[in-house]
């Protein structure tokens, strides 16, 4: 990304500069429900392979997520892309 790394201390520096920059959105609720989202999705899935009928309350709200995600994102309330 056009680091000129020479050292091991640079290198340190750069990550600890990196994930210091990133730990707002990886301790943010947004990446939970990016990831409830994904757990529902494939138990969605699992469920309607095994022919339960939950799978319809698990693909709701992974589906129900994204449109008010969507929603959010257009009205300017949220800054981050959710796709």
């Amino acid at each position: 990304m056009g680091h000129n790394i020479h050292t091991l201390k640079e290198a340190r520096a750069l990550a600890l500069r990196v994930w210091r920059d990133a730990a707002r959105f990886f301790l943010s609720i947004e990446l939970a429900l990016m990831v409830l989202v994904a757990v529902c999705t494939v138990a969605g899935v699992f469920l309607a392979a095994m022919g339960d009928l939950r799978f319809i309350l698990a693909f709701g709200f992974a589906i129900a997520y994204v449109a008010t995600r969507s929603v959010l994102h257009v009205r300017r309330k949220l800054s981050w892309p959710f796709i």
